[in-house]
């Protein structure tokens, strides 16, 4: 403390014009010192650092922040109050806008060099268009590892669950394997929130993770850098691919043909910022990704449909026959949502397969054996409808008493022999 009040007193007379000579004599110390006190800068004390009642909860903090860094600070604040913490809500928060900003710098460093790390997720949207004879939504999938920057793209014509884990199998497959996590911008398709506000996977979106092996991670909102990569590509997609197709006869087939060989196209190329191909960067990338596994993730779709009394079921207004003993009784559809193939379940086992009609055409497939098998049994109820009108041996038998009309499907199947035919 002597010290640090000799070399003020020693500044104090420098300020005031003394020379370093009368400065020594004046504090009894010798003229060298009086140069060391002037060259030095004045340190401030050190307060004594006082322990925090926040010390023992910091540790919970971090591990919830590090978890999802977006949680909720009033939740926080609950939680800790229930564990026994006693001190002030702003000291709390002061901490926790620390923590998430140095987790938001580590994560977008992070993001930026690691190999086989992330992939980032996204839809684009582009509007109405007539594809496939028809006008519809269009929308692109596009998935980009973060490292290499190799995209995948499929188009489609919706954003259901159903249709985003399908499109992940093809981009896992088109990498020939698995990044670590994958970044999912806010859709609801992907993260829900839980009763305590927490957002959490999707179930289904948490079966494909469990099935490929990787951990679905969601975009902190108001943070567009973490997805940086996957929007850049979009764009890239809109400005560069999207005008190639100016004047197609668009179809799903088409658009995403040419769209493979616009990726290869593309991986050729250099990356200005990086000064190496997307090629060049996952052959470096691809080793670390994880393996596929031995079985492919059933995406389908599971749609509930009632068995009319014509046998028929209906899905995207059109309908489809099935076996007439299954009329008046609950199935399940499971439909794909790329290819558009559908198996027909009921009672726990698998009654058939069959390919969709183009949605709302109003088609009506009859499949031949349902066909004969209807047939059959409307030759049956006509066989008994007729007995019981029969009339008694007292009265000569009238033709109206023996016709029956069938239902109006039987329509449908005119031209159709009679059993046996």
């Amino acid at each position: 403390m002597d010290r640090e009040n000799r070399m003020l007193d020693a500044r104090l007379l420098q300020a005031q014009g003394y020379t370093q000579v009368e400065i020594a004599e004046m504090l009894g110390i010798c003229e060298r010192t009086v140069r060391n006190y002037l060259k030095q800068m004045p340190q401030a004390r050190k307060s004594p650092k006082r322990p925090s009642k926040l010390d023992p909860y910091k540790a919970i903090i971090v591990e919830q922040l590090e978890e999802n860094p977006s949680y909720n600070g009033e939740l926080i604040f609950e939680r800790l109050a229930r564990m026994g913490y006693a001190g002030q809500k702003t000291v709390m928060k002061a901490f926790i806008a620390k923590t998430r900003h140095r987790i938001a710098a580590t994560a977008v460093q992070r993001f930026e060099t690691e190999t086989g790390r992330q992939a980032q997720v996204d839809w684009k949207e582009f509007g109405k268009q007539a594809v496939d004879g028809r006008e519809t939504r269009l929308y692109a999938f596009v998935m980009v590892l973060g490292y290499s920057r190799k995209p995948f793209v499929r188009f489609t014509t919706d954003m259901r669950q159903s249709t985003l884990l399908a499109c992940h199998e093809l981009a896992f497959a088109h990498f020939g394997g698995v990044p670590e996590e994958v970044l999912y911008d806010n859709m609801r398709t992907t993260f829900q929130p839980d009763q305590e506000g927490q957002w959490r996977p999707a179930k289904r979106l948490a079966a494909l993770a469990v099935h490929y092996g990787f951990v679905p991670k969601r975009c902190r909102v108001r943070r567009p850098e973490t997805k940086g990569k996957v929007e850049r590509t979009i764009g890239y997609l809109d400005n560069n691919f999207w005008p190639r197709m100016a004047g197609e006869a668009l179809s799903l087939a088409l658009l995403n043909e040419r769209v493979g060989e616009w990726l290869e196209a593309i991986g050729a190329k250099k990356i200005a910022d990086l000064g190496e191909s997307r090629a060049e960067r996952f052959a470096r990338e691809a080793p670390l990704l994880k393996t596929l596994p031995a079985g492919g993730f059933d995406a389908r779709e599971v749609v509930p449909v009632v068995v009319s009394r014509e046998a028929t079921i209906r899905f995207e207004s059109n309908r489809y026959s099935v076996p007439p003993e299954l009329i008046a009784t609950t199935a399940l559809l499971y439909v794909h949502p790329l290819t558009r193939q559908a198996e027909l379940f009921a009672d726990g086992r698998s009654v058939r397969s069959f390919p969709l009609a183009a949605p709302g055409t109003r088609t009506l497939l009859v499949f031949e054996e349902d066909r004969k098998e209807l047939a059959f049994r409307w030759a049956m109820d006509r066989s008994r409808m007729a007995i019981r009108r029969a009339p008694s041996r007292r009265r000569a038998p009238a033709v109206a008493d023996v016709e029956v009309r069938p239902p109006s499907l039987y329509d449908a199947y005119a031209g159709l022999a009679e059993v046996g035919a």
